[in-house]
């Protein structure tokens, strides 16, 4: 009987989901079409890079349209169970409400694992493809010679990363001299300028108020610190280096953490970095949330229109995200923990989700 009723189940819910998830797909697909509209029509682009610029646009939505579609399916999927009177015969039968969620958990995980791998790896491939592409055709001017949020390894010498860049104004310095021998130098600043010569277009960085971490020349072992008022950098773009820096979006998983390694290792704690790989896992999982959230709001409408559902998963989405994007830009400032704060929107679908639970299983 319980077999029987985890497939009547799943699939009630599976044409449900996939009605959110074209639902959800075709609105991201169209909000994030008009930003690049300006490519398609572009006459310099053949009709495979069109098709491949919206291949990565599909996998960029992808990941997103799938957990909105878990919410949107389970709470047209259970407020049908509910409304026809099921949920009411299960209780008949000595079961608990909840038992209804319970085949739905393993998909969701299942599914959760499959967003997973959307967004640790090919999301950021999508991301890093349409930057390639605009580059490459020159459509838009997204790339420059200094980038923020970025590990930027194509100047001699050095290994640059810039918290913020507003104009000309930079905060949040962090810079590894390289040597041919031994521990790199560290150099770090709160503040600074990019400094553009008229002659020859070089640029440089103008640093403030900052240390100097460099080994001891009398012991290998040991650390001086200096402290600068001003410091100076040339930058010397090495030839042949990449156009297009990669920024925390545009990494693959493996690529986070290895960044995040060599971060700590100079004792330096890359909050962007961990805030963009504790994001990805949070998203990764949010279809089992969306799922059980779903489920408490189907049980609760008293009606059977499938817009109405639309209508209450639309708050609960951008609810969700607002979130996730307040905690994202504290996470990425280092005010807290950047773990708790990318989990967060799913800490409280869970704590809206946890009383009606119990209760029913009481």
């Amino acid at each position: 009987m319980m077999k029987t009723l985890r497939l009547y189940i799943i699939k009630e819910f599976v044409p449900s989901f996939l009605l959110g998830f074209f639902i959800f797909t075709f609105v991201l697909f169209v909000s994030n079409f008009f930003p690049l509209a300006r490519i398609f029509f572009d006459k310099r682009i053949g009709l495979e890079t069109t098709w491949k610029l919206l291949f990565y646009i599909i996998c960029l939505i992808l990941p997103y349209s799938i957990s909105m579609g878990f919410l949107l399916g389970s709470i047209n999927c259970f407020n049908r169970l509910c409304q026809d009177g099921e949920v009411v015969g299960l209780e008949s039968c000595g079961l608990a409400p909840s038992v209804v969620i319970s085949p739905l958990l393993g998909l969701s995980l299942l599914v959760s694992l499959f967003c997973l791998y959307l967004h640790s790896e090919v999301s950021p491939a999508a991301n890093l493809g349409i930057k390639t592409i605009q580059e490459e055709f020159k459509i838009e001017n997204i790339v420059s010679t200094v980038e923020e949020k970025v590990l930027m390894d194509n100047f001699k010498n050095y290994k640059i990363y810039i918290d913020k860049i507003k104009g000309k104004k930079i905060k949040g310095i962090t810079v590894f001299e390289l040597k041919d021998k031994g521990t790199p130098s560290v150099i770090i600043a709160k503040e600074g300028e990019i400094i553009t010569s008229k002659e020859d277009k070089k640029q440089s960085l103008k640093l403030l108020e900052g240390t100097i971490d460099q080994t001891d020349a009398e012991n290998p072992i040991g650390f001086t610190k200096a402290h600068f008022e001003t410091y100076y950098i040339e930058l010397e773009p090495i030839r042949g280096a990449k156009e297009v820096n990669k920024k925390p979006w545009d990494m693959n998983i493996g690529e986070l953490q290895e960044s995040i390694r060599y971060f700590n290792g100079q004792k330096i704690v890359p909050y962007p970095l961990l805030t963009e790989m504790h994001k990805r896992f949070s998203l990764a999982f949010s279809p089992i949330f969306f799922l059980l959230t779903g489920y408490i709001l189907g049980i609760k409408i008293k009606s059977k229109n499938r817009i109405k559902g639309f209508g209450l998963s639309l708050p609960v989405i951008i609810l969700y995200y607002v979130v996730l994007l307040f905690a994202q830009m504290i996470a990425q400032e280092g005010l807290f923990y950047p773990f708790i704060l990318m989990w967060l929107p799913n800490i409280l679908l869970v704590g809206f989700c946890m009383p009606y639970l119990l209760r029913e299983n009481t």
